[in-house]
Formats: C-alpha cells, sequence, structure tokens
C-alpha cells in the first residue's frame, strides 16, 4: 500500500475559509461519498476544537452555507451532507482510495493523508492540485511512500479521552513533539490549539496517561517475538 500526505491552502473550501473566519480546528474524518450526475454528496464527521463562541460562530455559518444539505450538531461533534461539484472530489474521493486518518482544516489550511494500493491513484490526487494552482496554493508534499500499518487511525482502538486530549495528542504527534530533536515545544503547541500552556499541558499528560498502559500492553505481547 502507498501513501500520500500533503497540505493545501483551498482558497474556497467551505470549511478551509471558516476555520480561517473563526478559530476553529476541524478534524474531518469523510464517512461517505456518493455522485448523482455530476454532483458529489459527502457525508463527513467533524471533531470541532477551539473557543465555544468560535464553535458556535463557525456551525451556525456552516450551517447556512448553499452546500450543506443536512446538519446535526453533539457538543463538539458536527455531521454533514454537502453537495459539491468540483473536479479535485474526483480524485480525493476516488473509490479506490481510503482515508487511513482524518484531514485537519486549519486556517485555510488543509492537510490530507490518503492511502491507495495503485500509487497512480495518488500521483493523480497530485496532478489535480498542481493543475488548479489558483484555487489550490501552498501545496506542500509531506510524504509520498509506503503506508506502514501504524499510520493507520483506528478512534475505536483509543481509550476513552476527552476531545480536547485527543486534539492536544494528535497535535503532539503531527508537529513533532515527540521526535529528536523537537520541531515544536508545548508552548507552539498550546497557540496552535489557543489554550494556555498549562491548559494544553494538562490535555496532553491526561491524553499520555491513558495511552501509556496500552502501549505497555503492545510491548509485553510483543516480547520475544523479534528477539
Amino acid at each position: 500500500m502507498h501513501i500520500l500526505k500533503f497540505e493545501v491552502e483551498n482558497k474556497d473550501g467551505i470549511y478551509s475559509v471558516l476555520t480561517k473566519k473563526y478559530n476553529v480546528i476541524d478534524y474531518l474524518y469523510p464517512i461517505d461519498v456518493y455522485k448523482r450526475g455530476k454532483f458529489y454528496f459527502i457525508l463527513g464527521l467533524h471533531l470541532l476544537d477551539g473557543e465555544a463562541s468560535e464553535k458556535d460562530k463557525f456551525c451556525r455559518a456552516l450551517k447556512k452555507t448553499k452546500e450543506v444539505i443536512k446538519f446535526e450538531k453533539y457538543e463538539d461533534h458536527v455531521i454533514t451532507l454537502i453537495k459539491e461539484q468540483e473536479l479535485f472530489y474526483d480524485q480525493i474521493y476516488n473509490p479506490e482510495l481510503f482515508h487511513p486518518s482524518p484531514a485537519i482544516i486549519q486556517k485555510g489550511i488543509e492537510k490530507w493523508t490518503v492511502g491507495s494500493w495503485d500509487r497512480e491513484n495518488l500521483s493523480k490526487v497530485l496532478s489535480s492540485l498542481e493543475k488548479e494552482k489558483k484555487k489550490f496554493s501552498n501545496l506542500r508534499l509531506d510524504k509520498f511512500g509506503k503506508l506502514k500499518l501504524d499510520e493507520i487511525y483506528f478512534p475505536k482502538l483509543l481509550p476513552k479521552m476527552s476531545s480536547q486530549q485527543k486534539i492536544a495528542f494528535q497535535l503532539a504527534l503531527a508537529n513533532g513533539y515527540y521526535g529528536y530533536p523537537r520541531k515544536k515545544d508545548l508552548k507552539d503547541l498550546a497557540k496552535i490549539m489557543g489554550v494556555s500552556i498549562s491548559t494544553y499541558q494538562e490535555h496532553l499528560r491526561r491524553a499520555e496517561e491513558k495511552l501509556m498502559p496500552l502501549l505497555g500492553n503492545s510491548l509485553k505481547t510483543s516480547i520475544g517475538k523479534n528477539d
């Protein structure tokens, strides 16, 4: 299997525009996509992060957007069904592709991770983005190579965490906090999340506290297998 990770500024994407207008991070899980005629109907689950007032403004504006034909909200989770007509969706929602992790949309920038058995399908995604530079600007390729199983996100395998804890941990992973040398520190991550350093650190530590036993059990079961 192959994986493509990239980020791009989608100048008129409905979610991108709103994350730029309101200080909200949108974690988008594509659930289902179908096509009728020339239109794509995209069912998406969104996990929102940000100040409560900003999330409320984001949701009110999103619900009024003409592309949104169905909208439901529960706390920080939103489900949308949108009707779109863009060539880009021919590629990003190609039935031969899959989405191993959510798209992260923040300040008008979309970060996508898509996979495929056929590398050529991913090449077509890149080509479509490069052809539409007026609409998709600041394209940056993060990875184009083999997919490792540990890069696939399985939310049901994770221990129960609050949305804030999940987001804090996902931000730490995505921004190289656990790498050496660290690409970003707690101050940087807190700024991205829009909270104080102490608040971010509390969310991250609680997430780590819940994840470490899971990792420890995984290590126990693997002892001896690779010796």
